[in-house]
């Protein structure tokens, strides 16, 4: 059992060790710098909003819009990854503290054998005296001294193993608490800057979508002297209904053209 115990305590520095130099290249990574590089509202603006509907304007938006929206997603995926990476060594520290609870619990069931150990070499003394007095059997004896020396051994050794070993447990504990909050502020600042691209996410998909319903542009949307093509606009507002020509029906697209709502308007 103390064998045991020792070599499931050895286990744990190393795997401690472990997290330790993994977090440390993590953060070498520096996956916080990379909110540096995602583009401000105000650049997104000036690049996907726009006025002009000529096929030369749209195809600009059209690529930037793809431009801003890869790299956000990028970004986004590195940072997921890097969660991924922090939130494993979170778990692995979680483990390792497990494993000293069980540890704790271990050692009490241990002193309880030490304390019953005890009452038992007190007795066997007692019994070994009755015994020789009654002329008992010369290797019966000799087995129940050795039963009693063995005995007495086996508590010195668990008596000097307890000690040292809750004293190991406090310092394993000790040693996963830095980490794990160092672990627990890198997955909050990541998981912010992800939060910060899905609004602006937000914002890109708004103004591409404000400029495909201005200029009316899922396919073929002016003509070739840069004029509007009427004729495109049920390409975007597709399904036009009239009920009893009092109300106008207008389906609402996302950016990849699926219908997301409604408006009703009346006439």
């Amino acid at each position: 059992m103390v064998e045991a115990i020792r070599n499931l305590l050895n286990q744990s520095d190393k795997a401690i060790f472990d997290v330790k130099n993994k977090l440390k290249e993590e953060k070498g990574k520096n996956l916080a710098k990379l909110q540096e590089q995602l583009p401000t509202q105000e650049e997104i603006t000036s690049q996907v909003k726009s006025n002009v509907c000529s096929l030369e304007t749209s195809n600009a938006v059209d690529k930037n819009f793809n431009r801003i929206k890869d790299k956000l997603n990028n970004i986004k995926d590195r940072l997921e990854n890097g969660i991924k990476k922090l939130e494993a060594l979170k778990e692995k520290l979680a483990k390792i503290t497990e494993w000293m609870g069980k540890l704790e619990d271990l050692l009490r069931i241990l002193g309880r054998i030490v304390l019953v150990c005890n009452i038992i070499v007190k007795v066997l003394p007692k019994a070994l005296n009755f015994f020789s007095g009654l002329a008992a059997n010369g290797g019966a004896i000799k087995k129940l001294s050795d039963l009693i020396d063995k005995a007495k051994s086996k508590i010195e050794n668990f008596k000097n193993s307890i000690k040292p070993f809750e004293k190991a447990i406090l310092s394993i504990l000790s040693a996963t608490s830095i980490p794990g909050l160092l672990i627990n502020a890198a997955i909050a600042v990541l998981q912010n800057i992800i939060t910060k691209i899905s609004n602006l996410m937000g914002i890109l998909e708004q103004l591409y979508l404000f400029y495909l319903a201005q200029c009316n542009l899922p396919s073929n949307p002016v003509n070739a002297d840069g004029s509007i093509n009427e004729g495109i606009l049920n390409l975007v507002i597709e399904g036009l209904e009239q009920n009893d020509k009092n109300e106008i029906i207008e389906k609402i697209y996302n950016a990849n053209f699926e219908t997301i709502g409604y408006r009703r308007y009346k006439i």
